[in-house]
């Protein structure tokens, strides 16, 4: 199976039809910025021009009421676990709270609480894409050196032990890390510039091979 990761796309999509053909992409938020319901309604719509079938969560930079348009087009991974190729996802909109007071933010708090009853320990987790990335990761390091992710993704992790986490937000911190045994994938924005990751998850293997590029 062949997975396309893209994320932070901030209203510029142009370069989705360069992306090289997969069985699935996966978008990790901000289809917008600061943008209305309407707007990550077009963005879907350029991306839905592609055959392959895609699965989405909402960034903090997306009003959270345009998760009923990803239900609506049977797409969300919201606090929802879906199914395919044979490989269990999960998934996490908007991002803990910041400094900037973004359209879709949380407390840390609140989100481990709604995993908790979203997710139970038994199920088990192959990917987990989360707009915000875990804290302490890597993937959510900012120019000055601060860790800004999310403690209840960590600990989600930590606890559910997916092989593969798909995150956005951070856009410095874009690669490929590990923590708590998972690879940790933040491709950066993907802009008019189309920098996405490719992740190659061959049947029967425990894990998958991820890396970065960019499209031409």
């Amino acid at each position: 199976m062949r997975i396309l990761f893209i994320t932070d796309l901030h209203g510029q999509c142009s370069a989705v039809t360069a992306l090289p053909e997969a069985d699935l992409i996966i978008v990790g938020g901000d289809f917008t910025q600061f943008g209305s319901r309407e707007d990550v309604a077009a963005v879907l719509h350029s991306i839905r021009k592609r055959p392959e079938p895609c699965l989405a969560v909402l960034g903090n930079l997306d009003p959270e009421a345009a998760n009923a348009l990803l239900d609506e087009q049977d797409m969300s991974l919201h606090l929802r676990q879906r199914q395919f190729g044979g490989h269990n996802l999960f998934g996490i909109g908007g991002a803990n709270t910041s400094p900037f007071n973004t359209p879709y933010e949380w407390a840390d708090n609140d989100m481990a609480a709604q995993l908790a009853a979203s997710h139970s320990s038994s199920e088990s987790l192959d990917i987990l894409v989360s707009h915000a990335p875990p804290r302490n990761s890597g993937a959510d390091r900012i120019s000055n050196g601060s860790a800004v992710g999310s403690q209840a993704v960590a600990d989600f992790v930590q606890r559910h032990l997916p092989p593969l986490v798909l995150c956005g937000h951070i856009h410095e911190a874009a690669g490929i890390y590990d923590f708590a045994g998972a690879i940790i994938v933040n491709p950066g924005p993907f802009g008019p510039q189309g920098h996405y990751a490719c992740i190659d998850w061959p049947h029967g293997q425990n894990a998958p091979a991820a890396w970065l590029a960019q499209c031409h």
